[in-house]
């Protein structure tokens, strides 16, 4: 019932603790009506590659498998894990919830849209161990001691310290409620609940991204062999990129970071001059008489222009029909209308 009201229509992995739980559970997904296969590591391997062919090939939603799906296998199209089986480690309940956690190339998976992934626990992993951006510890320090939790007051479970829900009953748990738990803070030298953001990654890329129509929805950052963009229609962020000698692509569909993530990576990937990085002195100077000529009235008439936000226009322009093409064929109404 969870399954169909969260995630009826994805593409699920199920982890179960022995293989006749997998197999009832395989068999209540079925009488449910959901298209449900079993493997485990006593199934003859042609038989089990033949289950796994039928997952990824989109014939059948559910996989339900003992101990054999934690690691080596990818599906990037898969968008929702459900742990049935406790986890006595994290790295274990780590390598569970990243089989859901892959990003989609669209050239590999086209139409295939994800921008998000739900992990049902019903083996209280999260519980036990937190969530996964919890206990990140960038200098190095040995963990010492056991994991500092409280008590919801919801359901006076204990929680991670560090946690902003119940994983149990949902209960909020809101900054003035870890008021009075000094003694149980992390100590120094720990960094709980790390997040990488959005400006981590803007600041940490190699090349400078141009915001080219000032309304924060089209961005773009430009090399000498290769550019990448990110777009925003519908609800939704979209990464294309380009280079010499190849055509222009659609690099993945979701959240802002991701994609500025993706177009980033491509740009690193194909972009082989230096010349090109954010650091360099000429993207401050003045545009060229070459690239006025090319730009539209507006922009010529900017006096703050600069070489590099002409160079960004100039590659947009030259791109428009691509770029609008795979970004409108992602949107819910392109894959409908085609």
């Amino acid at each position: 019932r969870h399954w169909r009201e969260k995630a009826g229509d994805r593409q699920t992995v199920v982890f179960c603790s022995t293989v006749d739980h997998a197999r009832n559970v395989a068999h209540a997904f079925r009488a449910a009506g959901g298209p449900a296969l079993l493997v485990h590591g006593d199934m003859p391997a042609d038989e089990r590659k033949a289950a796994l062919a039928a997952y990824a090939s989109g014939r059948v939603r559910i996989v339900v498998n003992v101990a054999v799906l934690t690691e080596g296998w990818d599906h990037p199209p898969t968008s929702c894990v459900v742990l049935l089986r406790p986890s006595s480690y994290k790295s274990t309940m780590i390598q569970m919830v990243g089989r859901g956690l892959r990003t989609v190339d669209p050239a590999e998976h086209p139409g295939v849209v994800k921008t998000d992934c739900i992990v049902l626990d019903f083996g209280c992993s999260s519980l036990t161990h937190g969530t996964l951006e919890q206990d990140v510890d960038l200098a190095g320090h040995d963990a010492t001691g056991e994991a500092p939790t409280r008590d919801c007051p919801g359901c006076q479970a204990k929680v991670p310290l560090a946690a902003s829900e119940c994983p149990l009953c949902g209960h909020a748990l809101g900054a003035d409620e870890r008021e009075g738990e000094s003694d149980s803070a992390p100590q120094p030298g720990s960094l709980s609940g790390f997040l990488m953001t959005e400006i981590d990654l803007l600041e940490r890329s190699s090349f400078a991204w141009v915001d080219l129509f000032d309304d924060d929805a089209a961005l773009m950052a430009n090399g000498f062999t290769a550019w990448g963009g990110v777009f925003f229609l519908e609800g939704r962020w979209h990464a294309v990129g380009g280079a010499r000698g190849e055509a222009t692509r659609l690099l993945g569909v979701g959240e802002r970071a991701i994609c500025l993530a993706a177009a980033d990576d491509w740009l690193n990937e194909h972009e082989t001059d230096e010349s090109a990085f954010k650091s360099k002195g000429w993207l401050n100077q003045p545009p060229t008489e070459k690239q006025l000529r090319y730009l539209a009235p507006e922009h010529r008439q900017d006096y703050g222009l600069t070489r590099y936000r002409a160079s960004a226009l100039i590659t947009f322009g030259f791109n428009r029909r691509a770029i609008r093409q795979l970004v409108t064929a992602a949107t819910p109404a392109g894959r409908r209308a085609a």
